[in-house]
């Protein structure tokens, strides 16, 4: 049997596709025949060998490819506020939304392969019996909220899918009657489900959840590194070096080339080294991130105006909390207000009316994306927001944020 080729040994046309597959997992570490589109897990399919050995080697990624979904676990190298999940219009998941999100995987795993909402919502309410650390009380509105939340964010990855009603109006109905008749992909369910009670019993707080073991000895620990700093890489919008420990500075000094080398080969992407850090430059339509920016839209339109006017407006501040200068509230407070006179008329409605929600969710994404972080006092604008500014100055000119467009 030959051995499976790995990604050195694509030609370019394979290897282009070869990189859109790892996008694309990277982009949806669960990939269903419906999710994110149809095609895409055929496309995964085919390059699975050395996907699976590139990820292990890359990032030591875990990819587990079965009958209906592929499964990219993607355990952090960092934690971070922004990279949470999302219901389909963009708000945030609660607490409580993750609790029934795992709880609805636990229900699922009993019961076959068709199931109703109520059934759902039983089978969590049975299973949480008794257990005091988790409250559950469907017959209050807020988490009855999180358990549609959860079940819809399964429904869209293809995970459940809906055949009649609907999550919402079992929501709205209360205890009235409204139900959803759901099939159920077991496959992609079980793999969701990747943690035991075993590997839980050693997690007390969030940070526990990056710990990983690896040999004792040199070997081990530059296998650390390279894996952590290839995470950071493909996870941040700028890794910062000035924000690295020093053993991992020091790693990186040593062997950035072959990072580089091992990113772009495997995502099909620039990385960028400034003087600052290293930027995973993505051109592709679906962003790693998820959040592509520029893009369309009154909320990211509003963001890209904003940081034109932020990096214009921002000071050098030796004090900040993060790697950046500082525009103060009261500066920021001006810029918008400028906005707002050149470019209400041309806001939506919803938020000509209300300019400040406008600001509130603009500044949000930029946050999201790392480009800006808020703190007492004002916005700290990091360097690769100027990336985005619509004219660039000569290196002569007065000294400006790196990461220039």
């Amino acid at each position: 049997m030959k051995a499976p080729r790995t990604a050195a040994q694509l030609d370019a046309a394979e290897l282009e596709e070869f990189q859109r597959a790892a996008r694309l997992l990277l982009a949806h570490p669960l990939i269903t025949s419906r999710w994110p589109r149809p095609g895409a897990l055929t496309a995964v399919r085919r390059w699975e060998l050395p996907l699976r050995a590139e990820f292990e080697r890359v990032l030591r990624y875990p990819l587990d490819i079965g009958p209906g979904c592929a499964r990219l676990t993607r355990r952090s190298g960092s934690l971070s506020p922004h990279r949470g999940a999302r219901t389909r219009t963009g708000r945030p998941f609660s607490p409580w939304a993750y609790a029934y999100l795992c709880l609805v995987l636990a229900a699922i795993e009993s019961l076959g392969d068709q199931t109703t909402v109520s059934q759902l919502s039983d089978t969590v309410v049975r299973l949480t019996a008794g257990d005091e650390a988790v409250p559950v009380d469907l017959t209050l509105y807020a988490q009855r909220r999180a358990f549609v939340d959860a079940v819809a964010w399964l429904e869209e990855r293809g995970v459940i899918e809906l055949r009649d009603g609907g999550a919402e109006q079992w929501l709205a109905a209360a205890q009235s009657g409204g139900d959803a008749l759901y099939d159920i992909d077991v496959d992609a369910a079980s793999r969701l489900m990747v943690s035991s009670p075993s590997v839980l019993r050693e997690v007390e707080a969030a940070a526990d959840f990056l710990v990983e073991r690896y040999p004792p000895g040199e070997a081990g620990e530059q296998a650390r590194l390279r894996h952590r700093m290839a995470r950071l890489v493909v996870e941040r919008p700028v890794v910062y070096r000035a924000e690295l420990a020093e053993d991992e500075r020091a790693w990186l000094g040593n062997r950035r080339g072959q990072l580089v080398a091992d990113l772009e080969r495997l995502t099909g992407c620039v990385v960028e080294s400034r003087a600052e850090g290293l930027a995973l430059i993505d051109a592709d339509v679906e962003p790693l991130s998820g959040d592509a920016f520029p893009n369309r839209g009154a909320v990211a339109h509003a963001a890209l105006l904003l940081a034109e006017h932020l990096v214009a407006g921002a000071v050098e501040d030796p004090g900040l909390p993060a790697v950046g200068r500082l525009v103060t509230t009261a500066e920021a407070d001006r810029l918008w207000a400028g906005i707002v006179e050149g470019y209400r008329s041309r806001f939506t409605s919803e938020y000509r009316d209300d300019p400040d929600r406008l600001r509130r969710e603009a500044v949000d994404l930029l946050a999201r994306l790392d480009l800006v972080v808020p703190v007492d006092g004002g916005l700290v604008v990091r360097p690769a927001l100027a990336r985005f500014r619509p004219e660039v100055t000569l290196p002569d000119a007065q000294p400006t944020l790196a990461f220039d467009a």
